[in-house]
């Protein structure tokens, strides 16, 4: 409705005008929806929570449930991933005549994809923080510009139910599953400053000491002071 308005009112008004004023409006009424478009398709595909309310569902789903559920993007990825790898290797290698030899070399072309994504990837186990979740994970693909909030965020998205909003390091804490160093220095703060609110910690994992490839364990923490 929108858009439909924007375009049938600049229509009408390219009609009135004359010129390089007509030829501007005749331009906008082209690139205007195009790029409405194309922000909206951007968001859904990476934000598509964004669009709807839990209420939208029958069922009625939790917060927590209804975005993990549209924002785990992980298992597609891989999938897509493997099937763009297995249509690469047919395209640019020879048929071979063993059926079984094709299948093994795309295996391993997979396994190595597999590996490779593994370690451009953090593993977050949430068995510490309650014993429902003792076999739940996730899996965060990262770059040298994921923050530290993004990371928490998306954890706590999903142990939510048991945790509060911006209790990192007072409930819950995250710390390496192989050295048991626990990251305390991280997360959220909350201001000290006239200006009540939460300031955000926007640093790069890197600069904190999470790195790819590395397994995280969530465990319950109890401390008073809140970060």
């Amino acid at each position: 409705m929108f858009l439909g308005l924007s375009e049938v009112t600049v229509g009408i008004s390219a009609t009135q005008a004359q010129g390089w004023i007509q030829g501007l409006l005749a331009i906008f009424s082209v690139l205007f929806p195009t790029v409405v478009a194309t922000v909206f398709f951007f968001i859904l595909w990476f934000r598509p929570f964004v669009l709807y309310a839990p209420r939208d569902y029958s069922d009625q789903p939790s917060v927590r449930d209804f975005v993990t559920t549209l924002s785990s993007s992980t298992d597609r990825s891989l999938e897509n991933a493997e099937a763009s790898i297995r249509s690469a290797l047919e395209a640019v290698l020879p048929e071979p005549e063993d059926n079984q030899e094709k299948e093994s070399k795309f295996e391993r072309a997979i396994e190595v994809a597999r590996n490779e994504l593994r370690q451009r990837s953090i593993e977050i186990d949430l068995s510490g923080i309650d014993p429902n979740l003792a076999h739940a994970s996730l899996a965060l693909h990262v770059t040298d510009t994921t923050t530290v909030s993004e990371l928490l965020n998306t954890i706590y998205f999903a142990i939510s139910q048991f945790v509060d909003p911006f209790t990192y390091g007072e409930s819950w804490i995250l710390k390496n599953a192989n050295s048991e160093f626990e990251f305390t220095e991280i997360g959220s703060i909350k201001s000290s400053t006239k200006e009540s609110g939460i300031i955000l910690d926007t640093r790069p994992l890197r600069d904190t000491g999470i790195e790819p490839g590395m397994r995280l364990l969530a465990i319950q923490h109890d401390n008073t002071r809140r970060i």
